[in-house]
């Protein structure tokens, strides 16, 4: 394309009409050719279609409409902004790789709170130029990446680093010790030389990337090390930095790994978790990975770099870990809680005494969301209940400095209503629906273990799939105002699902699409396993059909088809009947060669073939002996089953909490004073 050969008419009807999706699926498709030929480790192959790639106009379209939409972000030294559509076509045509030179950063420095942030922000240009590259660059990233690093990568997140986490705590024979890794100045000190060495993308682009320099004050200095987070391209070439380390670590065992519990990694960027059998084979790990850093100009920070046993706990990416009597447990760390308090004060008391009500209502949901959001995939009810009191205080004060001469009773009363459960709730005066949302009512969620199999380039309705179900699971998205129009309340029972009471979806009309969010509803989680219930467009609760029970119904008359199933379970049954473990897990192939046949299809793909109570099925075998499912994991294929309390128990508990609806404070109360009992005689 001749660029002077265009007007700005036509330049403009150029981007207004072009087919974004056929480009999307023609880069998808050499995307996905690439990471093929990485891990075939087709070098000759791999160059190909990243030249490709990078000299093909769509990607070029592509890399300039995701620098454009941001419309918001600052320009760089040279001031320019793309914002007719006029300029976008030119800055397509003049996206060259063989003429590219970089400009230098533009710098910004920012104080908050007594703290300078430094601020490198490239020109529109150079961005459009790195997005480019990464066109090319992220498959290769991904084919070579290591498995349980999850910073900055499509379908991954810090949720995944949580669940991983916690799968390695909960197995049987899992680690005692953890050591924590941070790197000092990870991005500011990466050696330009082992990335210009070993990171395969055009080196001269690369080192004009590498070393464009900053402007700072009038005056250029030079980039010699290190790459700056300004760079769109830096998050991939800090991962590729660090991938390896995992290889590494598991080389130490020899050519054949026989424990990959000594030394997995989990990383997400440069914070890194190790874990290992003995606080020395920590120390020995920690003294590779000073090696493998130092080839990279790196070193790590002594403050906060640590051997931990895992008894004692660690805080990873502001969440605490830890173990007691086998089981694993977390929750939001204490310096977590602490900034947010801190954030919480600041915000409230200092920085909103002039704002309207409802803005303040508006930005401190956020706020209290931002952290719900990340922390309620952890035992966090108790930390949620704190700070919503927290909040009440801080509210409280602010109102009292607003308002010196009104009376207390009469501020709490203007401000303040009491909602179904009792608990205090700040409001707008003339709307009560304008109010500040209580964490303790927040859902808590299990945020299942990610398939670290899984490519994004290859198997890409995998991590489509898995992100339309966490949404569902954690009343997110669409999903959201479902929950709220059912007002937390199970579909099926009427009953309000607790916070932390797992929850599933089920379909009202089997007939619909299940994508309509009219056809679905939240059901408490046994609600959907005891019972299979269909409904037509008119019908009420009252017309509710129970599959279930007719089957139960028909088949009771046919005694062979009974006696069957209960020779087939009849080992699994004296299993449990010998067994005197507290918790323990059973594959489903260690079941099946307990019962020596092979499960079902249905008990791989369906939860409720696991939790039938007939007198004959699987369930009868733990249930009859005294144990409980703990934890059914279908993605791992495992069970956890711990012994069941109530079955041992002698103590009466009063018929009315049995018998009346019991309000959702009063059972919280209840359920913390049981958790006080079991932790303060060891009853665990």
């Amino acid at each position: 394309m001749n660029i002077e050969d265009y007007s700005e008419k036509m330049l403009a009807e150029i981007w207004d009409g072009y087919d974004w999706k056929r480009a999307e699926e023609k880069i998808f498709k050499l995307q996905k050719e690439l990471t093929e030929a990485t891990i075939s480790n087709k070098r000759k192959t791999m160059a190909r279609i990243s030249n490709k790639i990078t000299n093909s106009f769509e990607a070029r379209f592509l890399a300039v409409r995701q620098v454009s939409e941001k419309l918001n972000s600052a320009p760089g030294i040279d001031g320019e902004r793309w914002v007719k559509s006029s300029d976008k076509t030119r800055a397509v045509i003049n996206l060259d790789p063989l003429k590219y030179k970089a400009k230098p950063f533009r710098r910004f420095v920012i104080t908050e709170k007594e703290k300078e942030r430094r601020i490198n922000v490239p020109t529109l240009y150079d961005r459009a130029m790195q997005l480019l590259f990464i066109l090319a660059l992220d498959p290769i990233s991904e084919a070579s990446a290591d498995r349980k690093s999850f910073a900055f990568r499509k379908g991954r997140s810090t949720f995944d680093v949580h669940s991983l986490i916690m799968h390695v705590l909960e197995e049987d024979d899992s680690p005692d010790w953890v050591l924590i890794c941070d790197i000092k100045s990870f991005y500011d000190s990466i050696s330009h030389k082992w990335i210009l060495d070993n990171i395969p993308i055009n080196k001269r682009v690369l080192k004009e990337m590498l070393e464009a320099g900053v402007a700072f004050n009038g005056e250029i200095f030079p980039t010699n090390e290190g790459i700056s987070l300004g760079n769109n391209i830096s998050t991939i070439l800090g991962n590729m930095t660090l991938d390896g380390l995992q290889k590494m670590l598991y080389d130490l065992q020899g050519k054949e790994i026989e424990d990959y519990r000594a030394g997995y990694l989990i990383r997400f960027a440069d914070d890194i978790l190790i874990t290992a059998r003995t606080k020395k084979q920590a120390s020995i790990f920690l003294e590779e990975v000073k090696k493998f850093l130092k080839k990279r100009g790196l070193i790590l920070s002594k403050n906060k770099t640590h051997i931990i046993n895992v008894k004692e706990g660690f805080d990873f990416l502001s969440r605490h870990y830890y173990k007691k009597d086998g089981i694993a447990h977390s929750s939001p760390s204490e310096n977590a809680i602490a900034t947010f308090e801190k954030s919480l004060r600041e915000y409230i008391l200092n920085d909103n005494m002039k704002i309207s009500q409802k803005k303040l209502i508006d930005s401190l949901n956020a706020k209290l969301n931002g952290f719900a959001t990340y922390h309620r995939i952890t035992e966090a009810r108790e930390v949620f209940m704190h700070l919503d009191n927290v909040v009440l205080a801080l509210l409280l004060q602010l109102m009292r400095k607003l308002y010196p001469q009104t009376a207390l009773k009469k501020l709490t009363e203007r401000y303040w209503y009491k909602n179904v459960n009792g608990i205090p709730v700040y409001s707008l005066p003339t709307n009560r629906n304008v109010k500040i949302i209580l964490l303790s009512e927040i859902p808590l969620v299990r945020h299942n273990k990610l398939d670290l199999k899984k490519n994004v380039y290859l198997e890409p309705e995998y991590f489509e799939k898995r992100r339309e179900k966490l949404e569902m699971e954690k009343l997110s998205g669409k999903y959201k105002s479902l929950w709220l129009k059912q007002n937390g309340l199970c579909y099926n029972c009427g009953l309000p699902i607790g916070v932390d009471q797992p929850r599933t979806i089920i379909y009202k009309n089997s007939s619909l699409n299940y994508h309509y969010t009219t056809n679905l509803a939240y059901v408490h989680l046994s609600c959907s396993e005891d019972d299979m219930f269909f409904y037509d467009k008119e019908e009420t609760d009252s017309k509710r059909v129970d599959i279930k029970r007719i089957i139960e119904e028909v088949c009771t008359p046919n005694s062979y088809r009974r006696t069957k199933t209960e020779k087939t379970y009849q080992k699994l049954f004296d299993y449990f009947a010998n067994c005197n473990k507290a918790t323990f897990q059973l594959t489903f192939k260690d079941i099946e060669e307990i019962i020596d046949k092979k499960l079902c299809k249905t008990a791989y793909t369906n939860k409720s073939f696991w939790y039938n109570r007939n007198k004959f099925d699987l369930a009868h075998c733990w249930n009859s002996n005294g144990y409980k499912m703990k934890k059914l994991l279908l993605d791992e294929q495992k069970v956890i089953f711990s012994k069941n309390e109530d079955y041992k128990s002698k103590i009466e508990i009063p018929s009315i909490l049995l018998s009346t609806k019991v309000p959702k404070s009063a059972k919280y109360e209840i359920e913390s004073f049981f958790k006080y009992i079991i932790e303060k005689y060891k009853l665990k």
